[in-house]
């Protein structure tokens, strides 16, 4: 494995799309009054910042010094400080998943609920995290305020339905925490093998196959996913929209009942 991991192919392609869609879209949203400059390009500058932030988590699994300062610029000068996420998403998330200090997951059992929710993984920054994003603060208030809030909303959609998404109606596990048994049991793949979804939702929507193997970058991925699908019964894959569907529309029942049927979604 190289020492720039996650930098693989696909990582670096994904990277150089989230980086000019967001110059693109930062240039549309400031420079022109059309409609769709004033709505669609906030969207496009939500849905880049967010993917960048994805090459930030990825890089963070193998926490070299050379992946900290990348991570350093796709994190911490924007959305996210570093040690933060380290604390509560490799440790509190990937050690004890659907623990109790876990709260990367959808919660609630509306969109209001479930909204406010998406706010507690930003309840412990600290002023020194600001001002580290004060560059980023500068450029992004060029913008019109309501161009922002959409910039805001459209991560926080990205975090909710295209991450948290994927921890959706998890059933009673019987085996122990951190093994691949009990990861599968909770966590889902979506389209694992889509290199469009796999764009998309940042290298998310193969969350399954992330949590049994952390390090593994995204051209590994189809690999991986495919070992678990003949390996492991209990491995959970959406293979169709309408199971995507299926998935989102029966989350407030898992939010409610702690444990959905989702027997029309894929198993294998």
């Amino acid at each position: 494995m190289m020492d720039s991991f996650p930098l693989d192919t696909t990582s670096t392609s994904h990277l150089c799309i989230y980086m000019s869609t967001l110059i693109t879209s930062y240039y549309m949203s400031y420079s022109y009054d059309s409609i769709l400059s004033l709505t669609l390009s906030p969207i496009l500058f939500g849905w880049s910042l967010y993917g960048i932030t994805t090459i930030g988590h990825d890089l963070l699994h193998v926490p070299t010094k050379q992946n900290r300062r990348l991570a350093f610029i796709c994190m911490d000068m924007t959305l996210f400080n570093s040690d933060e996420w380290i604390q509560i998403h490799n440790k509190d998330h990937h050690c004890d998943l659907n623990g109790e200090n876990d709260i990367m997951k959808l919660k609630g059992t509306n969109l209001l609920t479930e909204w406010y929710h998406l706010l507690e993984i930003s309840k412990q920054s600290t002023l020194i995290h600001h001002v580290y994003r004060i560059p980023f603060y500068i450029v992004l208030f060029q913008l019109r305020w309501y161009q922002i809030i959409s910039i805001y909303m459209t991560v926080l959609f990205c975090i909710a339905y295209f991450t948290y998404i994927t921890h959706s109606n998890p059933v009673p596990s019987k085996y122990a925490v951190g093994t691949i048994q009990h990861n599968l049991d909770h966590i889902w793949d979506i389209f694992p093998e889509s290199w469009f979804i796999t764009l998309l939702f940042g290298g998310i929507n193969a969350h399954a196959t992330h949590h049994c193997f952390p390090t593994c970058n995204r051209s590994e991925f189809i690999k991986k996913s495919r070992y678990l699908s003949h390996k492991y019964s209990n491995y959970r894959v959406i293979h169709t929209y309408k199971q995507l569907y299926t998935l989102y529309s029966t989350r407030f029942k898992q939010s409610s009942n702690n444990h959905s049927d989702t027997s029309d979604t894929s198993t294998n």
